[in-house]
C-alpha cells in the first residue's frame, strides 16, 4: 500500500484482514490503483463493525465512538492521525466516493448497539442496504464500475445476499451477547435473545432462519445476472459474492444447531473462491 507510510499500511491491512476478511482478499486481487481505496474501506467496515463488539454493556460510549467517525469523514476535518480514518478520507478525495454512503454506512451500524434492532424484514433489508450495500456501492466507485440501473441493482442485491450470510453465520454469537438481529415480525413474541438459546420460539426462529437463505439465494441470482453484464474490471467489487454459497451450504450443514453453533469457511476454501471467481470472471 503505497499511499501510506508503512506502518499506518500495515495497521490498515491488519484491520482489513481481521474484520473483513473476504473484502481483504478482493482488495489484493484488485488493480494497483484501487487496492489502496478497497482496503481502507475493508478496514473502514471493519472498524465500524467492532464498535458493537467493544461497547457491550454501554451503548452510548458506542455512540460516541460513530460519532467521531462521522466527525471524521467530514471534508474539512482536520487529519486525525488515525490510519483507517485517514485513508478513507484520502480515498474519497481520490475516487470521489459519495459522502452519503460513508455515514450512511456509520448510520447503518448504530442499529448495532441496540438489542433488537429489527422489527421487521424492511427494517432489516434498510440495515443491509445502509452496511453491506453501501459497501459494495463504494467498491464499485473505485473500480470505476459504469453507473447506471444495472449497477445500482447489482449492488442491492449483493448487499442482500451477503448480508443475510454473514448475518447468520454471526448469530450464534450476537445471541450469546444479548442481541437479536433478526426481523421479530417472524418471531414467537415471547421470543428473545436469551430465551431462544434455551429453546423458547425456537421452532419459529428455526423457519425464519430457513427463509432467509432461500432469500439470500434468491439475491445472489439477481446480483449475478447484473454483474455478469459488467466490464471484468468493474466485477472486482462484487468478488465477495462468490462466498455466499459457500457460506449458505456451512449454515446448513447437517447437524448443526443454526442458534448455538457457529459455522465457517477453512481460509484455503474462502481464498481459492476469491481467486477463483477473479480469474474466471464469474462469481
Amino acid at each position: 500500500m503505497a499511499a501510506a507510510p508503512g506502518s499506518d499500511a500495515e495497521a490498515i491491512a491488519a484491520s482489513a484482514r481481521t474484520g473483513e476478511p473476504d473484502r481483504y482478499l478482493a482488495a489484493l486481487l484488485a488493480p494497483a490503483g484501487a487496492r489502496d481505496a478497497l482496503m481502507a474501506l475493508a478496514a473502514f467496515s471493519a472498524e465500524l463493525a467492532h464498535v458493537a463488539h467493544m461497547v457491550t454493556r454501554e451503548p452510548i460510549m458506542g455512540e460516541i465512538r460513530l460519532q467521531w467517525w462521522r466527525d471524521a469523514l467530514e471534508p474539512a476535518a482536520p487529519r486525525t492521525g488515525h490510519p483507517v480514518a485517514d485513508a478513507v478520507r484520502a480515498a474519497t478525495q481520490r475516487h470521489a466516493l459519495p459522502q452519503t454512503l460513508l455515514l450512511g454506512l456509520v448510520e447503518g451500524r448504530a442499529a448495532d448497539l441496540r438489542p433488537d434492532p429489527f422489527a421487521d424484514d424492511a427494517a432489516l433489508s434498510a440495515y443491509l442496504a445502509a452496511t453491506e450495500g453501501a459497501m459494495f456501492a463504494l467498491a464499485a466507485h473505485v473500480v470505476r464500475a459504469p453507473p447506471g440501473a444495472g449497477l445500482d441493482a447489482a449492488c442491492a442485491a449483493c448487499g442482500q445476499a451477503y448480508g443475510i450470510a454473514r448475518l447468520l453465520l454471526a448469530l450464534p454469537h450476537a445471541l450469546s451477547r444479548g442481541r437479536l438481529p433478526l426481523p421479530h415480525a417472524h418471531l414467537d413474541a415471547s421470543a428473545a435473545a436469551g430465551t431462544l438459546l434455551y429453546g423458547a420460539g425456537e421452532e419459529r426462529a428455526i423457519a425464519l432462519l430457513a427463509d432467509l437463505r432461500a432469500r439470500a439465494r434468491r439475491h445472489i441470482v439477481t446480483c449475478r445476472q447484473h454483474v455478469m453484464k459488467l466490464p471484468r474490471s468493474g466485477r472486482v467489487a462484487f468478488l465477495p459474492l462468490a462466498l455466499v454459497e459457500p457460506y449458505l451450504r456451512a449454515l446448513e450443514r447437517p447437524g448443526r444447531d443454526p442458534l448455538r453453533e457457529g459455522a465457517e469457511l477453512a481460509p484455503l476454501t474462502r481464498i481459492w473462491r476469491i481467486a477463483a471467481a477473479h480469474w474466471l470472471g464469474r462469481l
